[in-house]
């Protein structure tokens, strides 16, 4: 089973309750790891639960909250996600995760900054693949018209993943609220694409809703997915525990009956 999911959906700091999804589903349920240090207890909630994430395919998200990488050195906001980023690291060194998403950018782009905002998250892109020299870091496609935040367009995002050759985490819900060409997309990126977030919207906010809750036709998709990208990880990446338990599984199933079509 390629199915993961994405810790976000569990109660804040409450991961011992990820040990649901290992009694029903064994080894074969991946987890995302979402590191949350922003939240006081979460390290210490980590470290009683991390027998929970030490079996089983995994991989992790690096931090949202807290991390800028496209603050430049040597200011507050570089620092401050530097201190989340090496938390991550330290249990990275202890989970051996495979892969790590990265975020060129989580803050408002100003459309006068959008180039000197790139270029420096480039060389921290280059800092943290330095220091996570074991883990392949998958570069995402973030932030939203709505929002202000989406540092660059589909034809911009798919030009830098080729020209640098980095392998990709496709994120379906971004990629729909700004009404990307969301098969052009997959076929552009098909040989550098290692998974998927799977989440829906209205197609013009991030609302991470469930799977069949939204203008996304997974129906449609997912066979896709599987056509062009065979190999390839699904993350259900919901960020509201409200979908934590019999929803969460429903969905679970959902990709699971996709997994088994032919």
């Amino acid at each position: 089973m390629k199915i993961f999911v994405n810790t976000c959906v569990l109660p804040r700091s409450q991961l011992e309750t990820a040990k649901i999804y290992r009694e029903k589903y064994g080894n074969d349920l991946g987890f995302e790891l979402l590191s949350m240090f922003d939240f006081k207890d979460f390290e210490d909630n980590l470290k009683e639960n991390i027998f929970l994430f030490e079996e089983g395919p995994l991989d992790f998200h690096e931090p949202v909250w807290g991390v800028e990488h496209s603050a430049p050195k040597g200011s507050a906001a570089y620092e401050e996600g530097m201190y989340h980023i090496k938390l991550t690291k330290k249990y990275a060194d202890i989970l051996r995760p495979k892969n790590m998403v990265y975020h060129l950018n989580n803050c408002v782009v100003p459309p006068d900054m959008k180039k000197q905002m790139l270029k420096t998250s480039l060389e921290n892109l280059d800092e943290i693949r330095e220091m996570f020299s074991n883990v392949r870091i998958l570069v995402e496609n973030t932030g939203t018209d709505i929002a202000g935040n989406k540092l660059l367009d589909q034809d911009e995002f798919t030009d830098l993943c080729k020209d640098k050759n980095f392998d990709v985490r496709i994120d379906v819900g971004h990629a729909n609220a700004n009404a990307w060409n969301m098969k052009k997309l997959i076929e552009d990126l098909k040989d550098q694409i290692i998974g998927f977030h799977l989440h829906n919207n209205d197609g013009v906010r991030d609302l991470h809703n469930r799977l069949n809750d939204g203008t996304i036709d997974f129906d449609d998709l997912m066979p896709f997915i599987k056509l062009k990208v065979p190999q390839a990880s699904w993350i259900i990446e919901y960020t509201r525990p409200i979908y934590h338990g019999q929803p969460l599984i429903e969905d679970i199933a959902m990709l699971m009956n996709y997994e088994a079509s032919e």
